[in-house]
């Protein structure tokens, strides 16, 4: 069998909305559960309905699908009844076997379309995990929506983990760029989903971390708290009610003429009062401040 015969068209797309096409990809780590726990519910999640399967190595012994990803040669392997069963089984059922070395005892196995995926990515040769192969494949051929359980590189609390994480949300974002919709099981370490994706640094109270016995915002309660910052509610000014007269009968008041022999300060008084500074114990009213009468505060000048 060839891969070319098995790499179906996509179907035309009607007006712009392209045909869906969908797949699961089922590996062996412990959020595979979340997948026959989904077959089992009475309303199934979108992504399982009208979906190709395709199981990531051993998988493809425990389940049947409709494709196998199992890019390490199987041809050491054969000893072992899983493997064997694998190959057997797929063998039967005619399905896809896709391998980086095809055996020649079973005719379903099929070279993987290294170059026509990695055309599909400028060129990019990354990947280190067999389920960064079956994304990167799932993308070339097509398929718009991509389901993915039991793909686990890492635990939560457990610093012992395995390759190919970030291999795998690589080919993720570049799937999402391209319009691609992600469906990944609610108890997988990928893409944080075990934490519901908690969004890092955002805490409800600013004086009060995690590590404080604080907590973290969730997505919705980020937004309503950005949208507070950006546009704090406006609120009322509050102004004193002045009464002044109409501006039609507010008349011009002329500068006051300087008294011969004043300061500064004695204009001001003498606009201030209409008249001239009197003299106090007969000093002249030029000297100053100090002349003027105790009842009368005059503004202070240079300082």
């Amino acid at each position: 069998m060839t891969e070319s015969h098995l790499a179906q068209a996509a179907p035309t797309a009607i007006m712009h909305a392209p045909a869906r096409k969908a797949v699961n990809i089922i590996a062996m780590g412990s959020s595979r559960s979340d997948f026959f726990q989904a077959q089992l519910m009475e309303s199934r999640p979108e992504i399982l309905q009208n979906a190709e399967t395709w199981c990531i190595n051993y998988m493809g012994a425990q389940i049947r699908c409709d494709r196998i990803i199992h890019v390490d040669p199987v041809h050491p392997y054969l000893g072992h009844p899983v493997v064997r069963d694998m190959c057997e089984y797929a063998l039967k059922d005619n399905t896809p076997f896709y391998t980086s070395w095809p055996h020649p005892r079973y005719s379903n196995h099929v070279v993987y379309p290294f170059a026509r995926v990695m055309a599909s990515f400028g060129g990019i040769t990354y990947f280190n995990t067999s389920v960064s192969y079956a994304i990167a494949l799932a993308l070339a051929d097509g398929f718009n929506e991509i389901g993915l359980f039991g793909c686990d590189f890492s635990y939560p609390d457990v610093h012992l983990a395995e390759s190919g994480r970030a291999c795998c949300e690589f080919y993720m974002g570049i799937g999402t760029q391209r319009g691609v919709r992600f469906a990944v099981a609610q108890n997988s370490t990928l893409m944080d989903m075990y934490n519901k994706q908690q969004p890092y640094g955002w805490f409800v109270d600013p004086n009060h971390p995690p590590g404080m016995g604080g907590k973290i915002m969730t997505a919705q309660q980020i937004l309503a708290h950005e949208d507070r910052v950006r546009n704090p509610p406006k609120l009322a000014a509050q102004f004193q009610v002045i009464q002044v007269a109409s501006p039609s009968v507010i008349q011009p008041i002329a500068a006051p003429q300087p008294v011969m022999g004043q300061g500064g300060e004695h204009a001001i008084y003498n606009a201030m009062l209409g008249g001239p500074l009197p003299l106090t114990n007969g000093h002249d009213p030029s000297l100053g401040v100090a002349n003027a009468p105790s009842n009368i505060q005059l503004p202070h000048t240079n300082g």
